[in-house]
């Protein structure tokens, strides 16, 4: 292993160090913020796209009017970015007191305590969860303890925009479609729009961990602390499929989406795709992009495989355990979850909410071609397989690992088969590091 590569991982391992245990609130010292005007200061952190701040700043605007005595000091970025920032908190033991978590990093955060057991809440009547999903209510428990709340479920998905099937006179694909028959249909809009810049499919990359979830395995082994598949052929047979789809130009190469992590700038907001994979959630979001009512469908199935999808948790929001606000944390998560007003700005954008109360009241308002992630979950809820766990510590360096094998591959240096094995060679190495250090995997 190249020293950059070594030097990039163990900045990577550092970081993803201080977000998890940087801190553990041992010795945390719990302070109570006031405004000038005396109200008390709630610091509230979640990451996303320029329409969910919008969205979110207005019902922080509604929350302060019904709580004239609390002034939220919001904050927020990208996804990679919202982690990065939560890591300089975290070791400088300045978390916000409501925080929006992942289902990939709660655990964690739980075991390096550094999230507050919401159960008291719900005993006191400050948070308010009677109406939340059975399943969804589990997916926020830790060890029986509640510590996230979860704002909506969304699974693994494709986006497409029906104009340039309509118009093109092709058939969008159907349910049960295979790689093969996105590879077959991406051809016939390939030949058929006339645009410079168009790709088929516009996301630069297909799913390996759901690729491998089809073939009866997965990325990580349960416990994180090995991969979870034992077949290289596997990685290279998935490497051969994304070559082909990218030298063939039916899908974007890495280059061509390097510089489009905005909404706004990727290809299907400008038209210049057809398909984008994402959770399903973001139809949201990217419908308002494109001035267009886009459609949901699963990704593609593996021929003869297992089912890939899965339904999950698209965010949960916990409340810090450093906080002294802890009435006034609940209190705003109660409203986020509850208030049916704040649900009207929210319009599900975070997920297909986990309430029916809520779920209810947005459908008997929403437009038909509105209402697509919500018919979408009803699908996946009887077309999955159980999520698989949380991934380990050492996902970002894998994931590091797992990028270079795949650009070196796409560019010829190497073979899919070597790169398989590059990257399991790696793979183990960071593992066997992890246990030569004597830390936990995950």
């Amino acid at each position: 292993m190249s020293y950059l590569m070594k030097m990039k991982i163990a900045l990577c391992t550092i970081m993803a160090a201080a977000l998890i245990t940087g801190c553990t609130n041992q010795d945390a010292q719990k302070t109570e913020e006031t405004s000038e005007t005396g109200q008390k200061v709630l610091k509230v952190a979640w990451w996303g796209n320029d329409g969910r701040k919008e969205r979110t700043l207005k019902v922080i605007e509604l929350f302060e009017k019904k709580y004239p005595d609390i002034k939220v000091e919001p904050s927020d970025g990208p996804n990679g970015e919202y982690w990065t920032t939560l890591a300089m908190n975290a070791a400088d033991q300045e978390f916000p007191d409501v925080i929006q978590m992942d289902y990939k990093y709660i655990d964690e955060f739980v075991q390096r305590k550094l999230l507050l057991p919401l159960d008291e809440l719900v005993s006191s009547g400050d948070l308010n969860i009677a109406d939340l999903d059975a399943s969804s209510l589990a997916s926020g428990k830790i060890d029986d303890k509640l510590y996230g709340v979860v704002t909506g479920i969304n699974a693994q998905g494709i986006i497409y925009n029906p104009d340039f099937f309509t118009e093109n006179g092709i058939e969008p694909p159907s349910l049960g479609y295979t790689y093969e028959d996105l590879a077959e249909i991406s051809r016939q809009l390939k030949a058929a729009v006339d645009q410079p810049g168009f790709y088929p499919i516009g996301s630069g990359e297909l799913d390996f961990p759901y690729y491998l979830r089809q073939r009866g395995t997965s990325l990580y082994s349960i416990d994180g602390s090995t991969l979870g598949y034992d077949k290289d052929e596997y990685l290279a047979d998935f490497f051969k499929m994304e070559k082909q789809f990218i030298d063939e130009k039916l899908m974007a190469s890495p280059e061509e989406t390097r510089n489009r992590t905005a909404d706004k700038d990727k290809l299907i907001v400008n038209k210049l795709a057809a398909f984008h994979m994402l959770t399903s959630n973001n139809v949201v979001s990217y419908s308002k992009s494109t001035e267009k009512a886009l459609k949901l469908i699963p990704l593609p199935g593996y021929k003869g495989g297992s089912e890939g999808n899965y339904v999950k948790p698209s965010m949960y929001f916990s409340v810090s355990a450093y906080t002294k606000q802890t009435k006034e944390a609940a209190l705003f998560v109660d409203f986020f979850f509850n208030d049916l007003d704040a649900n009207d700005i929210l319009q599900a954008e975070r997920g297909v909410p986990a309430t029916a109360k809520v779920r209810e009241h947005l459908l008997s308002s929403m437009k038909e071609e509105d209402k697509e992630q919500y018919k979408y979950m009803e699908h996946v809820e009887q077309h999955s397989s159980p999520i698989d766990p949380p991934v380990p510590l050492v996902a970002n360096s894998i994931n590091i690992l797992f990028t270079k094998a795949r650009n070196q591959m796409l560019q010829g240096d190497i073979t899919p088969e070597e790169a398989a094995k590059q990257f399991r060679d790696g793979a183990t190495e960071v593992f066997a590091e992890v246990v030569s250090n004597g830390e936990g995997s995950s």
